[in-house]
């Protein structure tokens, strides 16, 4: 899994004062590494935006620590020596360019000369491989934070492939690719290059997909800290015709943060909206209106007036129940047994839908987010196998198992999945780990025991119909 990492923290109190004002008051550690081994794959573009990043945050009046190519002692030290530089700033910024894998939950970086692997190695193992070898990224969180850096900000740009992320039997490790969520602390913002357990695209010009988007937009001066990355994303999702998303989690407080300093009063922010002159203003529609939609079983009309009122509104909390909603909808009509070509198709469109709309219309700090994006992934998948498309839901429930670690019944859809692809290794130990301690769910328990029966019994549970259409959650 290739990988680009940042992070960059960029507070201006007030929100007034001009980027070379602000010089003292920044620092940041700006880290690229390509040279990788070839168990790991050496990297194209990570110095280049290393290099990128670190002129532009030196432009914007940053002092920068630089260093490429770096060891796990290297990167330790380089971590102490930025963080000496940190206390009484208002911004901090550590950007990291290179391979990173997602393990037991936690992302790690991963340095040059690391010697880790996980052929062999049971969950334990490596976990602890993980800690000696790689650099948990938790720890450069958690060290900003304690310096006493008023602001941080952490981007993750999860990128490239990796055989290290696909070896090993664990499923801890991201099978598919990227990074798991994590949680910015107070004053502080997560950004990832793609969405949870997804890859995002190295580019083809000198610099990464994400990072090259990301530098066009630091340097503007009127944009907010939000709405450099949501212009950033705008770009990505542009240039990867929709196959990569970029997503936050923001806790920041206070004022806005400009990175390049306000707009000046001869030169306005950027691409104003257009006001029309004695218009009336537009009125979207209402929840009411939308849950009417929902109700009615007209799930494509209602995400595009869920759409419609976040981008009137921005994001509210009330579209969780009306998310949860659409796909219990989409669930009634998956557990039937004698589900149609055209039922499959309408629920798959339901589940696309939501993927698509749930980053825009709802927080990501709620508490049902994760859950939300899990069972739309969960049900994608779900209506793939009933369109006899197995690879494709294969990929869909590895996305919707690192969201929801803890629901079994999703476990229990890739093992069928593997069957179905003829993989009865994979099948069996997803079925296993469904039976096993780490689960309290009964029914999948059950439907997990009764496969396991089946293989060894030599009987074909694809020709099943319970494992077309189990009663998922």
């Amino acid at each position: 899994m290739r990988l680009f990492l940042a992070f960059f923290t960029l507070c201006i109190v007030g929100g007034s004062l001009q980027a070379r004002e602000t010089a003292a008051a920044r620092t940041a550690l700006v880290i690229g590494n390509s040279r990788y081994e070839a168990e790991a794959g050496p990297l194209k573009n990570t110095v280049n935006d290393a290099k990128a990043v670190a002129a532009t945050l030196r432009a914007l009046g940053f002092q920068v620590i630089e260093r490429q190519n770096v060891t796990r002692d290297q990167l330790i030290k380089a971590v102490i020596e930025f963080r000496a530089t940190l206390a009484g700033k208002e911004v901090g910024l550590f950007y990291y360019a290179g391979h990173g894998l997602s393990i037991g939950g936690s992302n790690y970086l991963l340095p040059i000369k690391s010697g880790y692997s996980s052929q062999g190695a049971d969950d334990v193992t490596l976990r602890m491989l993980a800690e000696t070898r790689l650099f948990n990224v938790e720890q450069a969180v958690a060290d900003m934070k304690a310096a006493g850096a008023g602001c941080n900000l952490v981007i993750l740009d999860a990128c490239r492939t990796t055989a290290l992320a696909n070896a090993g039997r664990t499923r801890d490790v991201s099978v598919s690719g990227g990074l798991a969520e994590m949680k910015p602390p107070a004053g502080s913002l997560i950004a990832f290059a793609t969405d949870a357990g997804q890859t995002a695209l190295d580019g083809e010009a000198t610099n990464g997909l994400y990072t090259g988007e990301l530098l066009k937009h630091l340097k503007t001066p009127g944009l907010t800290i939000e709405q450099v990355f949501k212009r950033t994303r705008a770009g990505v999702l542009e240039a990867s015709d929709g196959k990569q998303i970029p997503a936050e989690y923001s806790r920041l407080v206070g004022d806005d943060i400009f990175l390049a300093g306000p707009a000046s009063a001869s030169e306005p922010a950027p691409a104003p909206a257009p006001v029309m002159v004695k218009a009336e203003p537009v009125i979207g529609p209402t929840f009411a209106e939308i849950k009417r939609l929902v109700s009615s079983n007209k799930a494509g009309e209602a995400i595009a007036a869920m759409k419609a009122k976040a981008e009137q509104d921005g994001a509210s909390d009330a579209m969780a129940e009306l998310f949860m909603e659409l796909l219990d909808q989409v669930k009634d009509v998956l557990k039937k047994t004698d589900i149609s070509p055209e039922q499959a198709t309408s629920c798959l469109q339901t589940c696309d839908g939501v993927i698509q709309a749930l980053p825009d219309c709802l927080s990501r700090t709620h508490s049902q987010f994760n859950e939300l994006l899990a069972k739309a992934y969960n049900r994608q998948g779900d209506s793939l196998l009933g369109l006899a498309r197995a690879d494709e839901a294969l990929v869909a429930f590895n996305k919707a198992i690192p969201l929801a670690p803890e629901d079994a019944y999703i476990l229990y859809n890739r093992g069928r999945t593997h069957l179905i692809l003829g993989d009865t290794e994979s099948a069996e130990a997803d079925f296993k780990a469904v039976s096993g301690p780490k689960f309290n769910q009964p029914k999948a328990r059950q439907l997990a025991q009764e496969a396991l029966e089946k293989i060894a019994n030599s009987q074909l549970p694809i020709a099943d119909p319970q494992f077309h259409n189990p009663n998922t959650n």
